[in-house]
């Protein structure tokens, strides 16, 4: 997997935003022929998909023209997009064959504009929501879904810091919640015939046991690699200020995850949580730690605060786990 960053201009201005440290201030969009360049680095890294985003990826004013060179080469496409596009490449997106490009439509609320792009891409938008309160309210996206006809699934993101933490972020001592109330939605969700997809950076211990079956392994954290508009690489935009590789010709998705993941390998044995250490989920390999951002700023900052019941809560959870794999009661109670 590998993402392709097409331009950093941006009609947003998130205060959870994660990218500004890829930019280093810079605003460009990427030309044509280094688009190429990416591509053939995703030929030569054996990956079937483009994955398009910024910045706001239809943006870049030649964004129809690469969604057809994407097409040509035999990929599938998937466009990262706030939803608010140019006519141009809203006809384009819409115009495509449904079954070879996607389009992750990322709400956080009812913005103007939004529902008339979602109306006319119907089946092929998915939703996304990035979750940075732990009192969010997603049941406005059933109701999207249900309006529009799209794809019945929800991509459910979490806001990580960056490495300095400037940005506002989910922090750790609010995971519980938030994990508690994506549970209840779930069910809600799941009885809409409605399926759920986490990104990067969900830990178990952040959802009540029950709902462990339906989150599966999560997408843990690991380098993606992202392709910024200048060539180079930075392992994930929450990660961008450590480290940078440039695209270079025979080499390819392997070998820069590789050259990253040495990078960051120091950092890998921290989580997100003090608990983290020894904790029978991760043991098992049920967790990675959590993102690995977050995970560094905790060892730069000192310990992320718990409160006396969060971290009751979380040495239940491991012990539900480790009770789970002995074959033995949990005693877990709400």
């Amino acid at each position: 997997m590998a993402n392709i960053s097409i331009t950093t201009v941006c009609h947003r201005d998130c205060g959870y935003c994660f990218a500004r440290d890829a930019w280093n201030g810079a605003v460009r969009h990427m030309t044509i022929e280094d688009y190429q360049r990416a591509l053939d680095f995703l030929a030569r890294s054996g990956i079937d998909q483009a994955r398009l985003l910024g910045g706001e990826p239809t943006l870049n004013p030649h964004f129809p023209r690469m969604v057809d060179l994407a097409l040509a080469r035999g990929l599938r496409v998937l466009v990262f997009t706030g939803g608010l596009m140019p006519e141009a490449a809203l006809q384009r997106l819409e115009q495509a064959p449904a079954d070879r490009v996607a389009v992750l439509v990322n709400v956080n609320g009812d913005e103007p504009g939004q529902a008339h792009a979602l109306q006319r891409l119907g089946r092929r938008a998915v939703l996304g929501f990035n979750i940075h309160t732990p009192a969010f309210e997603p049941d406005f996206l059933l109701d999207l879904i249900r309006q529009h006809g799209l794809t019945p699934s929800i991509r459910f993101g979490l806001a990580h810091p960056s490495v300095d933490g400037s940005n506002r972020f989910l922090h750790p001592r609010h995971y519980a919640a938030a994990g508690e109330r994506l549970a209840r939605f779930a069910e809600r969700a799941r009885a809409a015939g409605i399926g759920l997809e986490l990104d990067c950076g969900f830990v178990p211990c952040m959802f009540p046991p029950e709902a462990w079956e339906w989150i599966g392994p999560g997408a843990g954290c690991a380098p993606i690699p992202d392709i910024l508009p200048d060539l180079t690489l930075v392992a994930c935009y929450p990660l961008a200020a450590l480290g940078r590789e440039p695209l270079e010709n025979g080499r390819g998705a392997g070998d820069v995850r590789g050259r990253f993941d040495a990078l960051f390998a120091v950092y890998r044995p921290a989580g997100v949580f003090r608990a983290c250490s020894g904790c029978a989920l991760r043991e098992s390999g049920r967790c990675e730690g959590g993102c690995l951002a977050a995970a560094m700023l905790r060892l730069r900052r000192g310990p992320f605060e718990f409160s006396v019941a969060e971290e009751r809560l979380h040495e239940q959870r491991t012990e539900a786990s480790r009770s789970a794999r002995q074959g033995q009661p949990a005693g877990f109670h709400q």
